[in-house]
């Protein structure tokens, strides 16, 4: 065969086999089946259709591809499969398992990033077919909550005018309903608005409503007796009236002690003020006396005795009250004895 005629039919199998596989996926991109799972369980996501199976004989490889939206032209590749004998009939790989005997791929424990428009394949010699389906994951709900939000007590009539917000702490795109027991739909402000408006009385005693909240894999629902609500309760007034008891007495406490600090300071500066006069009481007396008799003009010293005799008799100054310790005082004296 001619080379140029040769070049020229390669390149139109080319051609043809590029405009096949961009209008396949684009036409299969936009007519992806929806599969709805629920969040952080394993997930089987079915890549194939009537006949497909019948097809994989004649192909020899298998690539499965994710991408965020159906426009994006960035795929990120999951897995490349080479069909031989003897190959394994499971693979494993990066959080993914897939079954070549359905066709069908595995996620395990799923989360938020698998989310996203999944394609596969099937590669032949000249022909490629292709299979999409779009993932949806979604947190299932917990049990409602119940919160008054608004209350206005009626004392005229006995009702009271209730706003309540009913929420969950997990799950996404939730939506809640209200209803009462017996099964009456009960109109939100908002379509599946999580808060609901409501006036009450003495009647609505026994009533219970019912708060259901519920995303595409979970639904949940908790009946609340609004009417207590409305009702002021005696233990939060026992409470308000402990709490205010207790700041009362922490207040007086407060007071007591600082009237005792300045009492003590107070006395503690005047008995420094009065310890130097009581020190000054403290005296010292010194008296002699000499012996009576005539002058000797010329006496004989006598070295070993004193003519004169010196007591000593120490006396102690009555204590003022306020003072804390006495002061002593004390004398000197010498007392003459008279002759023999």
């Amino acid at each position: 065969m001619d080379p140029k005629g040769l070049f020229s039919l390669s390149l139109l199998l080319f051609l043809s086999l590029a405009f096949h596989l961009s209008n396949t996926t684009g036409r299969s991109q936009k007519n992806c089946p929806v599969f709805v799972q629920q969040l952080g369980r394993d997930v089987l996501l079915p890549l194939t259709v009537e006949g497909m199976n019948k097809s994989m004989n004649k192909s020899n490889r298998i690539l499965v591809m994710i991408s965020k939206s159906p426009e994006d032209s960035v795929k990120r590749k999951i897995m490349s499969l080479s069909l031989r004998e003897g190959s394994a009939s499971d693979y494993v790989e990066d959080g993914y398992q897939f079954h070549l005997e359905n066709l069908s791929l595995v996620i395990l424990g799923s989360k938020k990033d698998h989310e996203g428009w999944y394609s596969m394949n099937l590669e032949e010699n000249v022909h490629i077919q292709s299979f999409c389906a779009q993932l949806k994951l979604y947190e299932q709900v917990s049990t409602p909550e119940i919160q008054v939000l608004n209350k206005t007590q009626e004392n005229d009539n006995g009702t009271c005018s209730l706003m309540v917000a009913c929420t969950v702490k997990q799950g996404d795109h939730v939506a809640y309903n209200w209803s009462e027991e017996g099964g009456t739909y009960l109109p939100s402000p908002a379509n599946s608005s999580h808060l609901l408006f409501l006036t009450l009385g003495p009647q609505h005693a026994d009533n219970f409503y019912i708060c259901t909240a519920s995303n595409p894999v979970s639904s949940r629902s908790q009946a609340f007796n609004l009417w207590s609500s409305c009702r002021s309760d005696p233990s939060e007034r026992r409470q308000w009236g402990l709490y205010s008891g207790l700041l009362l007495g922490g207040i007086v406490g407060v007071i007591l002690i600082l009237e005792v600090v300045i009492l003590l300071w107070r006395r503690r500066g005047k008995a420094k003020h009065f310890q130097p006069a009581m020190e000054e009481k403290s005296l010292t007396i010194y008296a002699q006396v000499q012996k009576s008799g005539p002058l000797q003009k010329n006496p004989d010293p006598q070295p070993t005795q004193d003519p004169c005799t010196t007591i000593y008799v120490a006396a102690t100054e009555p204590v003022p009250e306020s003072a804390p310790e006495p002061n002593p005082i004390t004398v000197y004296a010498s007392v003459t004895l008279p002759e023999s």
